[in-house]
């Protein structure tokens, strides 16, 4: 039995509330590499995603656009919950996707007249708080191959999706994001990832598209496996059970 499964999680709003929100929204398709600043808009402006995955990014000074964090569906975005860096965007990861923009008054209205709108958007923003400490808790203590194996994981268990050949999910994000992300050097991740390759734990499925033969293995590879199976897939690895 495994010890790990994919579980759904809920990326949706309750369905009142979503479709308050809708009524209001202007939704914006996109594709990928498109960007949508967050500098210029209104503070209390609010992005909501919708479909395809999304990377939030920021100018460092003395450096390109770094990554802030990967946005999903059902997440929340707005300026005042990004850090007061120059050029906050952004920027969609897949191929298409989908953002509500809503303007803080009617969300600030919707709330008052519905509390489960606003208890969903306090557990949006409060979920993300606690991916962002996982995520500072991967740079700050795991090496340059358990990091890896932690972002494989994190997409696995957000995106994956059964296949024949194991657990097919999506990598919205190049060497060089990837280096960022992890505070790495490109060139190491592209080794870390070329062992992974030939232990077999991950597999090119299709363009943009990874695959791994299951999420045990991936864990073994990450002392973190456990907080991350419940941070993004609900899941708790239980260490009486045995892999297949």
């Amino acid at each position: 039995m495994s010890r790990i499964r994919l579980v759904a999680t809920m990326t949706n709003a309750p369905g009142v509330a979503l479709d308050e929100l809708a009524q209001r929204a202007t939704r914006i398709a996109t594709r990928r590499h498109q960007r949508i600043a967050l500098a210029g808009a209104p503070d209390e402006t609010l992005f909501l995603i919708r479909k395809g995955l999304f990377l939030s990014r920021a100018a460092i000074p003395d450096s390109h656009r770094n990554i802030l964090g990967i946005l999903y569906p059902g997440d929340i975005a707005h300026a005042l919950a990004i850090p007061a860096l120059d050029r906050t965007e952004i920027t969609a990861a897949s191929d298409s996707g989908e953002i509500w923009r809503l303007r803080g008054s009617d969300v600030q209205e919707l709330q008052e007249m519905d509390a489960s709108l606003a208890r969903m958007i306090t557990d949006r923003l409060a979920e993300k708080a606690a991916r962002l400490a996982l995520h500072n808790a991967v740079i700050g203590s795991l090496t340059g191959d358990e990091r890896v194996a932690a972002l494989m994981m994190e997409l696995a268990l957000r995106t994956g999706r059964h296949t024949p050949a194991g657990i097919e999910f999506e990598m919205p994000m190049s060497r060089t994001d990837i280096a960022d992300h992890l505070a790495l050097n490109a060139d190491t991740v592209s080794r870390i990832v070329s062992r992974m390759r030939s232990k077999g734990l991950i597999s090119v499925s299709a363009r943009n598209s990874l695959s791994c033969r299951s999420l045990d293995d991936l864990a073994r590879a990450c002392p973190l496996a456990d907080a991350l199976a419940r941070t993004y897939g609900g899941a708790r690895l239980d260490s009486s059970q045995t892999a297949p």
